[in-house]
């Protein structure tokens, strides 16, 4: 397993910490916030301290940052995320803000540039530009729906069949649990970086009994120069994920469930009608994500509960 997501020892040290410079200056808290680096963590606290931010043991370069309605950690060798949190509401998913006339741009809190995808690595590359926090978890925000156009936000993803149909009837899915009921949820989101062989999940090892192979991608990174010459190299490109996986948690119900998707063209694998049960046949156990990514989730959640969420196979729809 490559040491592609190890990373927050660094950020759980240190982001008590200090959080990249925030793309925006109205960060979370928009009345209260006072500019100067030593707020831009404390502002973005309420998205993320009720769950704490996943950890890690291994040292890498990575950049968190904070922005309008999310949290992340831009991993600057993979020039993706390496998770990405929000924190949703009703009154963050609806409303009538658009999408309309929004393009991915580089993410101006990651420094040096270089570190950053530019939108040349993705024009041509046959990829979409897929959200980790999606545009549309904003409706209810026009300036934090216009964030999350930024390529620290985003990942390599294959566009039909996946993007475009199962990943994206997924984040619907999400978004009609946030309710009286649900009144708050945490959304975890990011990718599973790709091995030299295919990484096979087993129903025997996995809680949810899930058994899901993830392919080698191909290119396993993207860049302008192999968009022609599908031979060239792109030593610093940007990676393309094995799969995706995203974790939701309430705290109401201290239930969580998580999804792995293989990052492939799903068309065909499940008939008309059956896009929900094909989601729940993805299911798959938290502790295997974290087997996955070298991340240990909710860090501020008590053990006891922690542990529960483990042992435990949660239906998607919280049953």
């Amino acid at each position: 397993m490559p040491a592609l997501l190890r990373i927050l020892g660094l950020v759980v040290l240190g982001l008590g910490l200090a959080l990249s410079q925030p793309a925006r200056a109205d960060v979370c808290e928009k009345d209260n916030f006072k500019p100067g680096p030593e707020n831009y963590t404390n502002t973005c606290k309420p998205l993320w301290e009720k769950i704490g931010l996943p950890t890690s043991g291994d040292d890498i370069d990575a950049t968190p940052v904070c922005h309008t309605r999310y949290v992340l950690l831009h991993n600057n060798e993979t020039k993706t995320p390496d998770w990405v949190i929000e924190r949703l509401t009703p009154a963050v998913v609806s409303g009538d803000a658009t999408r309309e006339d929004q393009d991915f741009k580089a993410d101006p809190a990651i420094k040096p540039p270089e570190k950053a995808a530019q939108p040349s690595d993705y024009d041509g590359s046959g990829f979409d530009k897929g959200h980790n926090a999606p545009a549309a978890d904003f409706h209810g925000d026009q300036d934090a729906l216009d964030d999350t156009f930024f390529f620290s936000n985003a990942v390599p993803q294959v566009g039909k069949g996946f993007n475009r149909s199962i990943w994206r009837s997924l984040e619907t899915h999400v978004r009609k649990l946030v309710s009286g009921e649900r009144p708050e949820l945490y959304v975890i989101t990011g990718p599973v970086p790709p091995d030299s062989k295919p990484i096979k999940i087993s129903s025997k090892t996995d809680v949810c009994k899930s058994s899901i192979e993830l392919p080698v991608p191909s290119p396993e990174s993207i860049c302008r120069e192999n968009h022609k010459d599908k031979k060239a190299e792109c030593a610093a490109g940007v990676a393309v994920p094995a799969g995706m996986y995203k974790i939701v948690y309430d705290p109401k119900s201290q239930h969580a469930f998580a999804i792995l998707f293989e990052n492939i063209d799903h068309t065909g694998r499940y008939a008309s009608g059956r896009t929900f049960d094909y989601i729940q046949a993805h299911r798959i156990g938290i502790g295997t994500i974290e087997d996955l990514t070298g991340l240990t989730f909710f860090p501020a959640i008590p053990d006891r509960v922690r542990r529960q969420m483990k042992a435990n196979c949660t239906d998607v729809k919280f049953r």
